[in-house]
């Protein structure tokens, strides 16, 4: 089916026809309008410069930019953003708009539809090489890296042969040591997630994890037995917000990260506070440019904020982040997400993201928590993929600061000690152990087991029930 004025169209000489280039254009189109969910994995596959007509070119990147934005792609709005931005004459039209749907019965073959448009793409800029070849044979070494490059990037887009290996070799295989960053949570490879609801204390919790790594130092009860490399992704902090808990860090620290070590990506910095959407080959190529040999963990603060793309509640949205963290981890390098809890506790949005995940730590405030104690969270490790017994023990953490010096420290301890001496004080304020259970939100169990300590220890007389 050729669109309205198709013939006035510019077609090129290599062997395709042009109904079947342009068909593919339209499915894609079509199918990103009829379903937006579509966008992730057809933004992984082809560019706006992947189409052939300019027509084309403009609506698909209109299609992405509105889905990163969240608004809905439906028949006005392209037509009146295009209009708005003086593109709809040179889209063809609110009419082609409206054919594209029309076109497109289902979205269900959008990227076989999508690989033809990046074969196509390819094919012509094969077939422009050849021709400036053939006007200029003189051309060819400088032609050879750019015909290299397009190679590179048919291998990459096919995917190369899997290396298969038999039961022995694969035991005889060695494997690079996984070595630790922040003893025992956070290992070279490792991917984990720290999850809590808004203004709990995650990026608290994320830049002490980052100082520590850097500076060879430790944090809360756990250590880094070296300085290694950090890149830190800021999504949403007012830099000069984010300076003055770093620069409160680092007076708080005798150890300070080597020159380097510690590299920070924020809004404030950015043009437009624009900031990479990892959830997009584009933004994933970014922050790529931006590692360095010393890299050994991407701290990424937070999810909503730096992978946009898609639907959080979708697992299929999470996938090209997915495989952007398979890549981290297969060059050796750790991630570590920082993300927000929904109104259940758990993490906001689809559970596949933890698929793949070693470590998963929740912070939740504890039930007896008053707004004047300022950051004050307990730790809860809801996966611990390569850690066992104390190592996964919850513990209660709390931001002080020394009067004396005015520099910030944190204190930490057990769950359980933090639990028996809520018991200790409840009861000694009248309450029962129904009560108590009540208001810590505790099963009896643990309260009875507390308040038999109690009595042993003497805070609690014996006849008290």
């Amino acid at each position: 089916m050729s669109s309205p004025g198709s013939s006035l169209l510019r077609q090129d000489s290599y062997h395709l026809p042009y109904d079947d280039i342009h068909s593919a254009e339209m499915s894609v189109l079509g199918a990103l309008l009829l379903d937006q969910g579509c966008t992730p994995k057809v933004t992984t596959l082809i560019t706006e410069d992947d189409f052939f007509l300019e027509r084309n070119r403009i609506i698909f990147a209109l299609l992405v930019t509105l889905h990163a934005e969240n608004i809905p792609a439906d028949l006005v709005t392209v037509c009146n953003r295009l209009k708005n931005e003086g593109n709809l004459e040179r889209a063809a039209g609110a009419p082609y708009v409206a054919e594209l749907v029309e076109f497109t019965p289902t979205s269900q073959n959008v990227t076989y539809y999508a690989r033809i448009v990046a074969r196509n793409s390819r094919e012509r800029k094969i077939a422009a090489l050849a021709r400036e070849l053939a006007i200029d044979p003189d051309k060819l070494p400088e032609m050879l890296p750019r015909l290299s490059e397009l190679t590179e990037d048919e291998e990459s887009r096919r995917g190369k042969q899997l290396n298969v290996l038999s039961l022995h070799d694969f035991l005889e295989t060695s494997f690079p040591e996984r070595e630790s960053l922040l003893s025992p949570i956070i290992l070279t490879q490792s991917l984990s997630m720290i999850h809590a609801w808004r203004g709990l204390g995650k990026t608290h919790v994320g830049l002490g994890i980052a100082y520590a790594v850097a500076s060879g130092g430790e944090f809360l009860k756990w250590r880094s037995p070296q300085p290694r490399g950090i890149l830190y992704l800021d999504g949403e902090m007012p830099g000069s917000a984010l300076q003055e808990r770093l620069a409160a860090i680092t007076a708080a620290s005798d150890r300070k990260p080597l020159p380097g070590y510690f590299r920070i990506i924020t809004p404030d910095l950015q043009d437009l506070g624009s900031m990479p959407d990892l959830a997009t080959l584009e933004g994933q190529a970014a922050v790529n440019t931006m590692l360095t040999p010393e890299t050994a963990l991407i701290v990424v603060d937070n999810i909503s904020c730096l992978c946009r793309s898609g639907r959080e509640n979708e697992a299929e949205s999470w996938l090209p982040v997915q495989g952007w963290a398979l890549w981290q981890r297969s060059a050796g390098r750790a991630v570590l997400f920082i993300h927000h809890s929904g109104k259940n506790g758990e993490q906001r949005g689809a559970s596949k993201r933890e698929d793949i995940l070693d470590t998963v730590i929740k912070l939740k405030r504890p039930v007896d928590y008053e707004p004047s104690q300022g950051a004050v969270f307990e730790l809860i490790f809801e996966k611990a993929r390569h850690l066992t017994g104390e190592d996964t023990a919850s513990f209660e953490a709390r931001l002080t600061t020394n009067q004396a010096t005015g520099l910030q420290a944190w204190v930490y301890k057990d769950v359980a000690q933090t639990s028996f001496e809520r018991v200790v004080n409840l009861a000694s304020e009248g309450l029962s152990q129904s009560e108590i259970a009540k208001e810590l939100q505790i099963n009896k169990s643990n309260i009875s087991r507390h308040w038999k300590k109690a009595i042993e220890q003497g805070l609690i007389q014996r006849n008290r029930k």
